[in-house]
């Protein structure tokens, strides 16, 4: 499924992440319910047609909802594991010392081993319930209506707010071993500074990018960098210069080559942004469980309940000497 969303410059990334594996095995050519025998499940709450809409709503929704989760995605970052993992760990290693140049195999070198440090962060799960009862939907089918699908719209946006707000602002309730979910605003690591003045002012906007990157050059990050900001300011990056060039503050930043994108997100602080390097020594989505909808019915078939849910975590890595390859940047 396609989606025409400015927001996804992928815009398969949520779809790929949205599967739907408690929907029935399969439907017959009414639209019917059927077991993997081909027999009619005669108690099915939705036909065919409404587990369609049902699931495009989820879909729908998720793919409005994931702003830097889905870039990160879009990217290519992910790892899987299971729902067995509750704290996913990695390691990082030391650079070793230079290379000796010498004329000959005899000339003695100097040997050399890296050192690591090990990093965790917990993999939590992520659940909103909804549920539709068997005499709304009979009610709606009677007047040729469509499936309601409002409830299940909203869980899927509390469900992916979280997630999303995770990945910006970390989440120190959820502890094991005395490690929380840091977040690009939080990340003890990250580089922070302040702008070069108030983006109202479209000379302070270039600058402000110009110093992160070469900041970060310093630090051997050389991006692509991904932009999440606060939407104010990026409604000031839509400004003109007034120079006769036709160019906004916004295309001058994206001429930028480490720049990838720069997206507006409702959950940045006002005056902030965040930039993260696209590569997965700087981040990675660890995914437990896609996002999906599950299903079970009251045991007198008077009501069916669904819970959306998934289980990932943001890993944002910090390399030996204590870097990252994110940008934290206030006063904007």
């Amino acid at each position: 499924m396609d989606f025409d969303l400015t927001i996804l410059k992928d815009p398969d990334a949520v779809a790929r992440l949205t599967t739907n594996t408690w929907r029935p095995h399969a439907f017959n050519k009414r639209g019917l319910a059927i077991n993997r025998q081909g027999d009619l499940i005669t108690n099915a709450f939705l036909n065919q047609e409404e587990w369609e809409r049902l699931d495009a709503a989820i879909i729908r929704t998720a793919a409005r909802k994931f702003n830097a989760y889905s870039t990160i995605v879009g990217a290519g970052l992910t790892t899987r594991t299971t729902l067995a993992e509750w704290s996913s760990k990695w390691r990082v290693a030391s650079e070793m010392t230079a290379a000796d140049v010498t004329l000959d195999f005899e000339t003695q070198v100097e040997g050399d081993r890296v050192d690591r440090k090990t990093y965790s962060v917990p993999v939590p799960i992520i659940s909103k319930p909804f549920s539709i009862g068997r005499r709304e939907l009979l009610t709606a089918r009677a007047n040729g209506a469509d499936l309601e699908t409002t409830n299940a719209e909203e869980a899927t946006a509390s469900v992916v707010e979280q997630a999303e707000g995770m990945l910006i602002n970390g989440d120190t309730s959820i502890v094991i071993e005395g490690t929380s979910i840091s977040g690009l605003r939080t990340l003890t690591a990250r580089y922070t500074t302040t702008a070069d003045g108030d983006f109202g002012t479209i000379a302070n906007i270039y600058p402000t990018f110009r110093k992160l990157i070469n900041t970060m050059h310093t630090r051997t990050y050389h991006g692509p960098f991904a932009v999440q900001m606060a939407p104010n300011q990026y409604s000031e990056l839509l400004q003109y210069y007034s120079d006769g060039t036709g160019q906004r503050a916004l295309d001058r930043v994206l001429a930028l080559p480490e720049i990838q994108s720069v997206n507006y997100n409702d959950l940045m602080t006002d005056a902030e942004f965040t930039a993260v390097q696209l590569t997965n020594n700087v981040v990675d989505i660890r995914i437990a469980l896609d996002l999906e909808t599950r299903r079970w019915e009251a045991p007198d078939g008077s009501r069916i309940y669904f819970m959306v849910m998934m289980a990932a975590v943001p890993r944002l890595k910090t390399d030996y000497a204590g870097y990252s390859g994110i940008v934290h940047i206030t006063a904007c």
